[in-house]
């Protein structure tokens, strides 16, 4: 049984104090005791042998060879390796003449972690100013009039997934039998892709809309007819007849064209562009939303054979989206709007 220094000392205490009060007991009583509150009997025995021969209670100051890390070379490799990215273990220790695992431990006795880097969008200062007064703006009017979020979105999806984390490893016991397709990564040039629109509240989804390869993009005319008139307003009439709600729509060009515009201010409530935040895909949950579908499409390494298929895929996957997830998901975006608004864009990964 190990102990640290204090176990030890409060344990010692604990074994003379019984011996104390009960003078009378023979060793074999005082391990009895011991062994019963689940201490090991060896541990008892070394105790009693070192209080017989006069030790003391508190451990005697230990000595051994002096590290070989001085303070010098602590600062340097912390001034190395603290709040830089790049640093190899290997390349230190072969600097610092000393093993990688050496390297290690140092690092954590300084509790310096190496950690991931975190994927973000780019921004200029004048965007994060941006993003920070819209944010602040729309954040405000979400705490003033207290409406219900409704965002939507359009994703592709392609036939396979490999860059998954679970998709990007395999597993075998000899490389060269494994199948091809298990053991190499394909990248077509031009894959195929299909485009999926979605529009999302904490009240529920709306029908989505799924266009074939090299079918039109999504633009004005599309957006209008298919997403904005075919089915936001369907979903807002069956879900928010309260008109309790607030659309936000991110700024790609067919959201905010002038026809889109136009059929939004006669039909909706929406966040108007000049309040829209740029590139805040941190305070959209609706980023989160396509992370899980796209986790449930390509799970297990799951691959479509045809347009169709995959398509059928979706459309059974978005089935799994219960109201209790989607309440859950869109929790959070003031206080995310607001931390931008505060902070600036980066705090929410702090």
């Amino acid at each position: 049984m190990h102990f640290s220094v204090a176990e030890r000392e409060f344990f010692r205490k604990a074994v003379k104090n019984f011996i104390v009060k009960n003078p009378s007991s023979t060793k074999s009583d005082i391990v009895k005791h011991f062994v019963q509150e689940g201490y090991a009997q060896s541990t008892v025995y070394d105790t009693l042998n070192k209080l017989t021969t006069s030790s003391p209670i508190k451990d005697e100051t230990r000595t051994g060879r002096p590290s070989s890390w001085t303070a010098a070379k602590k600062t340097k490799l912390k001034r190395l390796t603290n709040n830089r990215k790049g640093a190899s273990q290997q390349k230190l220790a072969n600097k610092f003449n000393v093993t990688q695992q050496d390297i290690s431990y140092q690092l954590s006795k300084m509790k310096i972690e190496c950690r991931k880097r975190e994927k973000t969008p780019k921004y200029s200062e004048q965007q994060q100013k941006i993003a920070r007064k819209r944010s602040r703006k729309l954040v405000n009017l979400l705490y003033r009039e207290n409406p219900l979020i409704i965002m939507d979105d359009e994703k592709y999806f392609t036939f396979t997934n490999d860059n998954l984390p679970a998709n990007a490893r395999y597993y075998t016991m000899d490389k060269d039998t494994c199948p091809d397709n298990v053991r190499f990564k394909g990248q077509d040039k031009y894959p195929v892709k299909v485009l999926v629109w979605i529009a999302i509240s904490e009240r529920g989804m709306a029908k989505s809309f799924v266009r074939l390869h090299k079918s039109a993009a999504i633009n004005r005319k599309l957006y209008i007819d298919e997403c904005l008139e075919k089915r936001l307003l369907p979903f807002i009439h069956k879900h928010h007849s309260d008109l309790n709600y607030l659309f936000w729509p991110d700024l790609a060009s067919a959201h905010y064209s002038r026809d889109s515009t136009a059929w939004m201010n006669e039909y909706v409530n929406y966040v108007a562009k000049e309040d829209n935040p740029p590139n805040v895909p941190q305070a959209r949950p609706i980023e989160n939303f396509w992370a899980c579908l796209f986790q449930k499409v390509y799970d297990n390494g799951w691959e479509a054979k045809t347009q169709q298929q995959l398509i059928d895929r979706i459309l059974l996957k978005l089935k799994d989206f219960d109201l209790n997830f989607l309440q859950t998901l869109m929790s959070g975006i003031k206080t995310k709007l607001r931390s931008i608004a505060d902070k600036g864009v980066f705090n929410y990964l702090k």
